[in-house]
C-alpha cells in the first residue's frame, strides 16, 4: 500500500505523515494532527518558560492561514523585520514603474550604527550613492540600517510604510521612526510593532502571492535565503533539505526572526517568531528560537 501524507497535514505533522492513506479515517487524520499540534504548542509554552520573556509564535501555509500561534496576535517590536516588508514595497512600486536604478545620494555624516553596505560605497570625500534596488537588497541581506532609512525617505517615511501595509490589508503593522529610533522597544508602546500572525501572512503575500511580479518575487527570496543574519534561529531548527529564507531583527531587548520554509514535497510556510524580554541573551536567545523551528518542524533532520 502506498504511503502518502494525508490531505490537509502541516510542518507540525512531521510525526505523522507517514500516517497510511488508504487506512486513515478522516477521524483518525484528525486526532493525529490535533495531538501534533498539541505537543508544539506545548513545547512553545516551555521554551517560554525557559526563556524567561515573553515568546510570540505563528506559523501560516502559503495563503497566510494561521496553523499554529503562541500569542501569534500580540504586539511585538518589529525590529529590523519590518525591512522584509519594506523591500517588498520597494519591488511593488517598481512594479508600478518606479526605477530600481533610481539613485539615493548620501554622506559620511548619514551613516548609522550597523550600515556596513552604505560605508563600502562612500569615496575618498566621504560621499556614497545607493540605487533603490541594492538599498533594498543590503536592507535585507546585510540589515543596512541606512540602506532602510533612504529606502524610508523616499517612499514617504515610517507613515508611507504604514499606510502602504495597511492598503494590504494589515491594520497590525505599524512603523511609527526611523532607524535606530524604532528599535526603543518601551513596553505597552504600540509604536513600531507588528503581531507574528500579522507579519507571516502579510510576508506570505509576497513570497508566495501574487502581490509581486513572478521576477521580483523571486529577487525577494533570493535576498532572504543570502541574509546570513539569522543562520542560528529558525535556519538553524530546520532541516537541511528544506529551502529557508529569513530576515531577523535584534533590539538588544528582542530577538525576532521572519522566515519562508518550502519542503522538499513542496509545502510551503511562513514561521513568524518574536522573543521580548528574554532572560537569556545572545547564542542562547537564538537558540531559544531555533528550538521553536524545531518544535513545528516535529524534530525532523532531513
Amino acid at each position: 500500500m502506498r504511503r502518502r501524507r494525508a490531505a490537509g497535514l502541516a510542518l507540525t505533522l512531521a510525526a505523522v505523515v507517514a500516517l497510511a492513506g488508504c487506512a486513515s479515517s478522516p477521524a483518525a487524520t484528525n486526532s493525529a494532527r490535533d495531538s501534533a499540534q498539541a505537543s508544539a504548542a506545548n513545547r512553545i509554552d516551555a521554551l517560554e518558560k525557559k526563556s524567561g520573556g515573553r515568546l510570540g509564535v505563528a506559523v501560516t501555509d502559503q495563503f497566510g492561514k494561521l496553523i499554529v500561534g503562541h500569542r501569534a496576535d500580540e504586539r511585538f517590536a518589529m525590529c529590523s523585520t519590518f525591512k522584509l516588508l519594506l523591500a517588498a514595497q520597494t519591488l511593488t512600486a517598481a512594479k508600478s514603474g518606479v526605477s530600481l536604478r533610481t539613485p539615493l545620494p548620501f554622506t559620511r555624516a548619514d551613516l548609522l550604527p550597523y550600515s556596513p553596505g552604505a560605508e563600502r560605497l562612500l569615496d575618498a570625500e566621504g560621499k556614497g550613492e545607493y540605487r533603490i534596488g541594492f538599498a533594498a537588497e543590503d536592507a535585507v541581506v546585510l540589515s543596512d540600517n541606512l540602506a532602510a532609512n533612504l529606502l524610508l525617505d523616499h517612499f514617504g517615511g515610517p507613515t508611507g510604510f504604514t499606510d502602504h501595509v495597511q492598503a494590504t490589508g494589515d491594520l497590525v503593522t505599524r512603523l511609527d521612526r526611523m532607524e535606530p529610533d524604532l528599535n526603543a522597544n518601551i513596553p505597552g508602546d504600540p509604536r513600531d510593532t507588528t503581531s507574528p500572525a500579522a507579519m507571516a501572512k502579510s510576508a506570505a503575500a509576497y513570497i508566495f502571492g501574487d502581490k509581486l511580479d513572478p521576477a521580483y518575487r523571486a529577487m525577494l527570496r533570493d535576498w532572504l535565503v543570502k541574509s546570513e543574519t539569522g543562520l542560528t534561529r529558525i535556519r538553524a531548527g530546520l532541516p537541511r533539505t528544506w529551502h529557508v529564507g529569513d530576515k531577523t531583527g535584534t533590539c538588544g531587548t528582542a530577538y525576532n526572526d521572519v522566515a519562508f520554509v518550502e519542503e522538499p514535497g513542496g509545502d510551503k510556510y511562513m514561521i513568524a517568531v518574536y522573543l521580548d524580554r528574554p532572560a537569556l541573551k545572545g547564542d542562547a536567545a537564538n537558540a531559544i528560537i531555533a528550538d521553536v523551528a524545531r518544535a513545528v518542524a516535529g524534530d525532523r533532520t532531513e
